[in-house]
């Protein structure tokens, strides 16, 4: 009887134990993605070299959340761009994000395609540039000048956008945030506004005040997509599993719950 109830006793211990500590989820496969070690709000949060644990980027969430559709473990580094497209080409990574199409960078990787073009509708974002201004201003943009700008323009720190207004001509005034330029402007301080649309259109929706003042120039300073790229090594071996990752990829940016994300990176 002792040794029937130690016997007993011994099972339910292993069992209690594989409760305890489940079996570690075995994944169809293992991919290497790579990302800049830049910050490229609000894809990809930090100069650094590590991954945050704390909104670490929309790209980056996005990431994750392809690792559950498509049961696969996904690996992210982060080094200069230059270094992430290097990689890539040599088939050293699985995949890189996120790419602005150039001709020149098919050599590196795969971007989606759809009859031997490029396809936008499986980008992951569009990184667009807008004008903003006060309401009843005459200051405009007709797609290639600008329009009656002759005092200050606020635009983002760092930020690409920054150059391409200088090389326009226009005053620049750097700031740290969009929310700074938008109160700068309405207490007559900066003329427009230049900043990614998202963030502005984030704000005026957010802000009745802001709502009331300021609205949006059309068409855009600039409007450029970006992708995920596949390494020209996987897609040839994974060509299913590589077309599966560009279509997700664009699943999960018109997935309403993704998007609320974005209010994680907009103060």
């Amino acid at each position: 009887m002792k040794k029937h109830l130690m016997t007993c006793f011994l099972l339910l211990s292993v069992f209690g134990i594989v409760a305890v500590f489940p079996l570690t989820h075995a994944y169809s496969m293992e991919l290497i993605f790579a990302c800049e070690d830049k910050q490229d709000f609000p894809n990809n949060m930090g100069n650094t070299e590590q991954i945050l644990t704390e909104n670490p980027g929309m790209a980056i969430e996005a990431v994750r959340i392809l690792e559950e559709k498509l049961d696969v473990k996904i690996l992210i580094k982060r080094f200069p761009w230059k270094r992430c497209l290097d990689q890539l080409e040599k088939g050293n990574l699985d995949g890189a994000f996120l790419a602005s199409f150039k001709e020149e960078r098919k050599q590196y990787g795969k971007f989606p395609e759809k009859d031997g073009n490029i396809d936008p509708s499986r980008r992951f974002t569009t990184t667009t540039y807008t004008l903003y201004k006060l309401k009843g201003s005459d200051v405009g943009f007709d797609g290639t000048n600008f329009i009656n700008i002759t005092g200050k323009v606020g635009a983002p720190a760092g930020y690409s956008i920054v150059d391409d207004l200088k090389k326009k001509g226009l005053n620049i005034d750097e700031s740290p945030s969009t929310m700074n330029d938008f109160l700068k402007m309405i207490k007559g301080r900066l003329q427009a506004v230049a900043a990614l649309e998202l963030t502005g259109d984030y704000y005026l929706k957010g802000d009745n005040e802001l709502n009331q003042k300021i609205e949006k120039v059309t068409p855009a300073i600039v409007n450029k997509p970006y992708y995920f790229m596949i390494s020209h090594q996987f897609y040839g071996k994974n060509p299913e599993l590589a077309e599966k990752i560009f279509d997700t990829i664009a699943v999960i940016r018109e997935d309403p719950e993704f998007q609320k994300k974005l209010g994680n990176y907009i103060k």
